[in-house]
């Protein structure tokens, strides 16, 4: 700023005292506190800021980014930013900043709180002795010490869950597919591949993943069924992970002999939730989404949301932003283009990697060409087409909402080891070039940008191709030999699937083939198995490169 200009920031809720302080002792910030602040009088004012600082009860949707002319910074005394329109944001320049490590301890502790109040039945005693009763033998409950706990998810909070399971003398196994049997071991815990059969041996099952298309209801009627019978489930991770009703009836049943929640499908949840229902209310134990709700934790959160707050408007360095304009504003338009693209060689990578079955344990990146090399060097800090690589391979496993600034620690988490490189270009003027690894395999991809700044994929694993990497993509191996394009052609058109661009890589020594087909339209899982099934294919997937906007 100059002169004595300074920035303008403000808080519309309740902010950790911590994160208070070091706003009113900043001699650039003028604060402004108006908790409770309507969103029609929000609107009139934010044009007057250079940041906000949230927690979850402020919609930053489009209406208000785009009142917010001076806007820099929005930022999220928290981990979740679902009341912000972050690809509108993105757009506006707006740099989105969360804290996602300030709650990991108190999610741990919440869960351990609410396993121990579960097996002990401790709210349900509690409320007996404070209606005059004394019926200690209603209450028998059980140790932890001794019984087997499945974790799954084993990212921060699980991990931490189960160094804490250690210590009352647990057995920990973890369900995991994208963290290493190495990491697990580590911190004593076994890693399983079947979760239907781990779910058959637990004593608690305690869930800790993020809510994705993929671990939506993963614990449904099914998996309930496979649970061993007097079994305890927790849930303190997100609602909707856990079948509610489904989990009410196996309570109701006696398959389960205790559950807990700390977070719903609908929060707060309606007084029809089946887990509320009177009848299993001596078998359930409810909270109202406390996991990160410790004076710690708030505080935490509020430092580190606050202090980078203050250097992404200073332009110092700063972390934990959720889009990428701070990278972007060192990047020519190249090089911006070569980090869009380099995302969608991370979500085909990452479908090429789930077809093989393996679990990747290295990633090499290769750059070669001027405009991508002369950058300065990052020192510790990953280039930025490797972060967007990176975002797009977890994407793929840990949902949309993955963003440029976690990704590589989700990378750490899961032990994949990044190396990056650079070297002369040669076919091509700049290229990327990169290689997953797995126990088994190795997937590789190049990437180019055409001097019109089109995006190409150059080559897939063996097998030179040319297409653009855009839309619904069918991707499929098959042999090599007549009518099989034409068998997929059929399936595709009985289903009113336009097929907009097709490509083929062929080896002379293999017997093999891969394609590429760009569809116009979104392929149902039904007609994706019919492809793979009469097409008389090795393997098919389809590929949506349609989840980020082109900045």
């Amino acid at each position: 700023m100059s002169g004595g200009e300074k920035f303008r920031v403000l808080v519309p809720e309740s902010l950790g005292d911590e994160g208070i302080r070091i706003l009113k002792d900043a001699p650039d910030v003028e604060l402004d506190i108006k908790i409770g602040i309507s969103k029609p009088d929000l609107l009139k004012i934010l044009k007057d800021y250079d940041a906000i600082i949230t927690r979850s009860g402020t919609t930053m949707d489009k209406a208000a980014i785009e009142a917010a002319s001076s806007l820099k910074v929005i930022a999220r005394a928290g981990v979740g930013v679902d009341n912000v329109d972050i690809q509108e944001a993105s757009r506006h320049g707006i740099v989105v900043i969360n804290a996602p490590t300030g709650n990991t301890l108190a999610a741990a502790e919440q869960t351990m709180a609410l396993m121990l109040s579960m097996v002990r039945r401790i709210p349900q005693a509690y409320a007996s002795l404070r209606n005059g009763e004394w019926d200690r033998k209603r209450f028998t409950g059980r140790q932890l010490n001794g019984k087997r706990v499945l974790v799954v998810g084993m990212g921060r909070i699980g991990v931490q869950v189960a160094i804490r399971c250690r210590a009352f003398g647990m057995e920990v196994t973890g369900y995991d597919p994208y963290v290493p049997e190495k990491k697990m071991s580590e911190i004593g815990a076994q890693k399983t591949a079947d979760l239907a059969g781990a779910l058959s041996l637990a004593d608690i099952v305690t869930v800790h993943v993020p809510i994705t298309k993929e671990t939506h209801c993963v614990i449904n009627e099914k998996m309930l069924r496979a649970m061993k019978p007097g079994s305890y489930l927790v849930n303190c991770a997100r609602g909707g992970i856990v079948d509610e009703a489904a989990c009410a009836q196996a309570l109701r049943d006696g398959r389960l002999a205790g559950a807990a929640f700390d977070v719903f499908t609908q929060e707060p949840p309606a007084a029809d939730n089946p887990l509320l229902a009177g009848d299993i209310s001596d078998l359930v134990v409810v909270t109202p989404h406390l996991g990160a709700t410790t004076v710690e934790a708030q505080t935490e959160v509020a430092r580190i949301a606050v202090t980078n707050t203050l250097a992404a408007l200073r332009g110092e360095q700063y972390d934990h932003a959720v889009n990428l304009p701070f990278m972007e504003q060192h990047l020519n338009g190249t090089q911006r283009n070569f980090v869009r693209l380099a995302r969608k060689m991370g979500i085909l990578a990452a479908k090429l990697i789930e077809k093989d079955g393996g679990l990747a344990s290295k990633c090499r990146v290769m750059l070669r060409g001027g405009e991508l090399c002369d950058e300065d060097a990052p020192g510790n800090r990953n280039r930025p087409y490797t972060v967007a690589l990176m975002k797009g391979f977890l994407e793929v496993t840990h949902g949309p909402e993955t963003n440029y600034m976690i990704a590589p620690l989700l990378a750490a988490e899961r032990g994949i080891a990044i190396e990056e490189s650079t070297g002369d270009s040669l076919t091509y003027r700049n290229v990327i070039e990169v290689a997953f690894e797995t126990a088994s395999s190795k997937v590789t991809l190049t990437g180019t940008i055409t001097e019109e700044g089109r995006q190409h994929i150059v080559k897939v694993n063996d097998y030179w191709m040319d297409f653009e990497p855009r839309g619904q993509l069918l991707m499929f191996q098959n042999h090599d030999r007549p009518g099989v394009i034409g068998k997929i052609g059929k399936l595709l058109g009985d289903s009113s699937v336009n097929i907009a661009n097709f490509t083929l890589g062929r080896i002379e020594t293999s017997g093999l083939a891969l394609a590429i087909m760009e569809v116009d339209g979104v392929m149902s899982e039904d007609l994706l198995q019919a492809i793979e099934r009469d097409g008389d294919l090795i393997w098919a997937s389809a590929v949506s490169l349609e989840g980020e906007a082109e900045r």
